[in-house]
């Protein structure tokens, strides 16, 4: 027999055990993380996750406050809507009101809590700032807040096992001159591993919980400072 047919079959074999291996280092490393323990240490990954990860963000603030932070993005049903009202011809005096040419955004997007505004930025294809949209403590006022449940738009993109690791949102909706405006805020921050931690399943989980711990906590400090984003 010809040793180059047995080439692939070797390399399923290897694929499978190689994906065997990593699973067992994905679960013993899981198992020494109490993220509960971990959550006790939000004031300092706030920090930390800011400095080290996204400094772009101190810099789009310009020496503001930053309250607490996480990742955004913008709802299909929102994107389609405005895309509705583009391809129409029709002016939309309520996003021009707040300056935003809302699309459906794939690339990062943030909210930042800064006293009592909140500051919405989206980026282009290389991570440079797009849009930044400040919405004052009268929207806020004005807005509600509901669960939105996994971010829809990665749904698919990871195996079932995974789903832990998918955020979650909450759809926060304001009333722009008498026109809903919906956008969501993310559990978390969202999480790309370098190529070079592939193998360091320890530096990739404990950055996943930091991402969380940053992210989860940010509802919690906005509904505490608007108590009329409470969800029902």
């Amino acid at each position: 027999m010809n040793p180059l047919f047995l080439i692939p079959a070797v390399l399923v074999i290897a694929g499978v055990c190689f994906m065997i291996y990593m699973n067992k280092k994905h679960q013993s490393a899981k198992s020494e993380i109490d993220l509960d323990f971990e959550r006790n240490k939000y004031d300092v990954y706030k920090q930390e996750v800011l400095a080290q990860d996204f400094p772009q963000i101190k810099q789009w603030m310009k020496g503001k406050s930053i309250d607490a932070y996480t990742s955004a993005s913008v709802p299909q049903s929102t994107a389609n809507k405005v895309q509705d009202v583009i391809s129409d011809g029709i002016k939309n005096v309520a996003l021009s009101a707040i300056g935003v040419k809302l699309r459906r955004i794939e690339t990062e997007c943030f909210w930042v809590l800064s006293g009592s505004d909140l500051h919405f930025f989206s980026t282009n294809t290389v991570g440079e700032l797009d849009e930044h949209v400040v919405f004052d403590n009268f929207r806020i006022e004005e807005a509600t807040l509901q669960y939105g449940g996994i971010l829809k738009s990665q749904l698919g993109v990871y195996l079932k096992s995974s789903e832990e690791y998918l955020p979650k949102t909450h759809i926060i909706t304001f009333n722009i001159d008498g026109t809903p405006l919906s956008l969501e805020v993310h559990d978390r921050l969202n999480y790309v591993p370098d190529p070079t931690d592939i193998l360091n399943m320890n530096k990739q989980l404990i950055t996943r919980v930091k991402y969380q711990v940053v992210g989860e906590k940010f509802v919690k400090i906005l509904q505490d400072k608007f108590p009329n984003l409470q969800v029902a």
